[in-house]
Formats: structure tokens, C-alpha cells, sequence
């Protein structure tokens, strides 16, 4: 039996910083942003869809930032509810597929809701200053958390009717250093439905505890190599570098080593878990080196045991796919097919066989 409070202060204190909630929330529809696609500097740039204005409030301090609301073709007849909505922490490489699936999508400007510095810039730092006390600090990572938390706010108040959507069917995802922040969601917001944390790495899903680097596996039945060695795992001395260690709170620096952290990141799974929520992880075989693929598979496993003990085995699930440091349209398919089967109840899961398993679960070489 596990005990999410133990968890929550674990989190909060040592790695994450303080979780912020109970804000007033509002927002404004500004329009279709009609700027083109070409125009974008970035990958992470948000382009498109229909501009909305979140002003959040809180302790006389004001804050606000933009998202960018997709919405799919007319799908009354799937959804007569509305339409599920995935909160996005960016751009997705298979949101035409999402869209084409029936489900709308939320995508956030990140960077305005907390800089990826040490700065602690954003409109979550204009509401909560970042100090020198442990109550006062919130590292970036569980800002953009709480960005994704009005997001939902707005949903509940009001963008539901607005925009179509199923203010229930709430799902939430980003890659890499958002694939941490979206686990972090995951574990401190229980109103998403589904939390789909994308290629997270240290600090997200890969255990702390898990080394992969120098080990050899056998990929070849995904069309990999047959003999595939890990190369260098990113290590927590760079988590605690000026590049990151603003993800987290001050308190993480007193870790002088992996092993000197009491509880490992399979804490954020079981603190996510509910009867009505589900999890699915995501990563990629090959190329994940950094971000260490074999300790999400670890993770999961010992995660897997929790929700099994409670009876929730069908409710956490993960999918590897071959290359790729994103959520790709092969990881949608299976996304919105298990998501219409558990939610909805819907018989359209695809290749249900690919969930629970990975061929990391055959003995290294």
C-alpha cells in the first residue's frame, strides 16, 4: 500500500518545489491566429488554431498568458458529449492525427508561463516569486505543471462550451524535459483523465536508480539492432548544472549522488493513480541514450505492481516505438484507441497486444 502523502512531500520538498492551486481563473477568445506556419523560428513555437487569453489571480498578483485551441471537424456522432482535448506542453509531431481521431487540442506558449533558465521568469513566477525559503520556490517544472492545471481551470469554466469539448476527458502530454513536467501533472493534479509523459528521462520516468549505459540488448524484433549498446546516460550532476537545475527546487542540490535520493520515480506513477485515470508512458528505443529508455521500462515495471496490487493493472500502460524524441503518429493511434476503449468503452483499441510489454523485458546481452 502505498502513501501519496509520503510521496507529495517527498516531491515537493526535495525535488519539485511547492505545487500552487486555488487561483481565480478567466479567459478571453482573441481570435484565429492567422500567422503562417513558415514563420515559426522554432520547433516549439506555437503557430495556428484559435488564440484564448488565460488571466489567472491570486494574493493581489496577476498574471496571463496565451494557448492555442485546435479543434477537430464536426464529430458529434463519435463524441455527443463533446470532443476529449489533450493539454499540450507543445507542438505535437502527430497532432494532425489527434485532430483526425476526434480529439481537439489545448497547446501552451511554455516559455511564458516560466522561462528554462534559472531566471524564474513567466507568469507563474509573477504570481509566486521564487525566494530563498523552501516555501517559496517552484522550479520550472512543476510551473509548466501548473500551467497546464489553469489550462484545465479555463476548460471547467467555461472553454468546454466554447470550443465543444468533454470537460472531462481531459488528457495531458509533452516530450522530453515536458515529458518530466507532464509526470509531474500527473501526480500533483488528479483531474486528467490521462497523463501521457513522453520521453522523460532523469528527473521524469527514468529511475535514478536504473544505469542502461554500457549495457547491450537485443532490439532486432523492432527492426533495431540486435546488438544495441547504451551509450552515456544523463547523469544527476547535470540535472544540478546552471543548464537545469532551475527545473528544480533548491533542496534537489543535496543529493550528491543517485543513490543518496530515498524514493525513485516510480512515486509520480503510483501518485497518479485512481480508478477512473489512466497512464501511458512513451519512449523510443533507439537513439534514447540520454534519456536512459530502459529505466522507464523499470519504472513502469515497479509502478505496474502498485496498480496490480489495486487492482488497476488495465489502467497503466506503456508503448515503445523504434526512434523518434516525440509523441509520433504511431504512439497517437494507440493514445486515442485505448483511451476511446477505457473512457468511452469503445471496441477500437489498436494492437492492444503492444501495451504492458517491451522487448526490453528479454534478457540483456
Amino acid at each position: 500500500m502505498i502513501d501519496k502523502d509520503v510521496l507529495r512531500e517527498h516531491f515537493e520538498n526535495n525535488i519539485y518545489g511547492v505545487w500552487r492551486q486555488g487561483e481565480q481563473v478567466s479567459y478571453e477568445r482573441l481570435g484565429p491566429d492567422e500567422r503562417d506556419a513558415s514563420e515559426k523560428k522554432n520547433p516549439f513555437e506555437v503557430v495556428g488554431g484559435e488564440l484564448v487569453k488565460l488571466c489567472v489571480s491570486c494574493n493581489g498578483r496577476n498574471s496571463e498568458f496565451i494557448v492555442h485551441v485546435y479543434v477537430p471537424e464536426e464529430t458529434k456522432d463519435r463524441y455527443p458529449n463533446g470532443n476529449p482535448f489533450i493539454i499540450c506542453m507543445h507542438p505535437l509531431l502527430s497532432a494532425e492525427l489527434a485532430l483526425s481521431k476526434g480529439y481537439a487540442l489545448i497547446v501552451m506558449e511554455n516559455g511564458s508561463i516560466a522561462s528554462d533558465d534559472i531566471m524564474h521568469k513567466g507568469a507563474f513566477y509573477d504570481l509566486y516569486p521564487y525566494g530563498s525559503k523552501a516555501e517559496e520556490q517552484t522550479g520550472v517544472l512543476m510551473a509548466w505543471a501548473w500551467g497546464t492545471s489553469k489550462i484545465l481551470d479555463a476548460v471547467i469554466a467555461g472553454l468546454d462550451k466554447e470550443f465543444g469539448l468533454d470537460a472531462d476527458a481531459s488528457l495531458v502530454t509533452g516530450v522530453s524535459r515536458w515529458g518530466k513536467a507532464t509526470a509531474v501533472c500527473g501526480a500533483f493534479d488528479d483531474r486528467f483523465k490521462m497523463v501521457i509523459p513522453a520521453c522523460s528521462g532523469a528527473g521524469g520516468l527514468a529511475l535514478f536508480s536504473h544505469v542502461s549505459e554500457g549495457k547491450t540488448y537485443d532490439l532486432g524484433s523492432v527492426g533495431a539492432p540486435s546488438d544495441y549498446t547504451y551509450g552515456k546516460n544523463e547523469p544527476l550532476d547535470c540535472l544540478q548544472s546552471d543548464a537545469e537545475r532551475g527545473w528544480f527546487n533548491d533542496r534537489f542540490l543535496q543529493y550528491k549522488k543517485a543513490s543518496d535520493i530515498p524514493i525513485d520515480q516510480d512515486g509520480l506513477v503510483d501518485m497518479a493513480m485512481g480508478k477512473d485515470r489512466y497512464y501511458f508512458i512513451v519512449a523510443a528505443y533507439t537513439n534514447e541514450d540520454w534519456v536512459n529508455a530502459p529505466a522507464m521500462w523499470e519504472c513502469y515495471k515497479k509502478a505496474s505492481e502498485v496498480y496490480k496490487e489495486e487492482g488497476l493493472s488495465d489502467n497503466l500502460v506503456i508503448h515503445f516505438h523504434k526512434e523518434g524524441h516525440a509523441v509520433i503518429d504511431e504512439d497517437m493511434e494507440l493514445i486515442t484507441g485505448y483511451f476511446d476503449h477505457v473512457y468511452y468503452g469503445k471496441e477500437n483499441v489498436e494492437n492492444p497486444e503492444r501495451l504492458h510489454t517491451t522487448v526490453f523485458a528479454m534478457q540483456q546481452k
